[in-house]
């Protein structure tokens, strides 16, 4: 497990496993492309989430956030719209829109996210720990609410991203 380098020519290889793996809210987040080898621009972090954990509604003031599924099929809300898709399509959460998920296959869903600009990858390493290997964590203690009132306030504070509700909600 490395973490890429682009050269100054921009143009990177990144094999399967290439970047910075993060066990994250109870899925795995492999940051494959990180803002400082964009000069800011953008993000790309590969995602392995379990089946039926949500993704709550939330709002990036800063960054858009575009979705490509590889596998597995996700239930994505974005506004007012609903969408249930599968490997191949594409979801596109426009900053300032309340947006989340879940995954609804049987099976963990894999699935690209880019964050333009980049930034948000940051808060991937502040609210995770490193993985052991390429997998799902180990289950985990739900938080307290507490902590998640702390995290809020930590995700609004620091990268401009806020709770927005529930994903079944409206």
């Amino acid at each position: 497990m490395t973490t890429p380098t682009v050269p100054t020519h921009r143009i990177a290889t990144l094999s399967t496993e290439a970047g910075e793996p993060w066990w994250w809210f109870g899925g795995l987040a492999l940051i494959k492309i990180a803002g400082n080898q964009t000069g800011g621009r953008y993000s790309l972090i590969e995602m392995l989430w379990p089946s039926n954990l949500e993704v709550p509604l939330h709002v990036h003031t800063r960054e858009n956030e575009l979705f490509y599924v590889l596998e597995g099929k996700i239930a994505y809300r974005v506004g007012d719209v609903r969408a249930d898709v599968s490997a191949g399509n594409t979801v596109f959460a426009p900053r300032n829109i309340p947006h989340g998920f879940i995954v609804t296959s049987a099976e963990p869903a894999r699935y690209l996210i880019v964050y333009s600009p980049s930034g948000f990858e940051g808060f991937i390493r502040d609210t995770s720990t490193p993985a052991q290997d390429l997998v799902l964590p180990p289950p985990a203690t739900p938080p307290t609410p507490a902590q998640i009132e702390a995290l809020g306030t930590m995700m609004q504070d620091r990268y401009g991203c806020y709770w927005a509700g529930d994903y079944r909600s409206k």
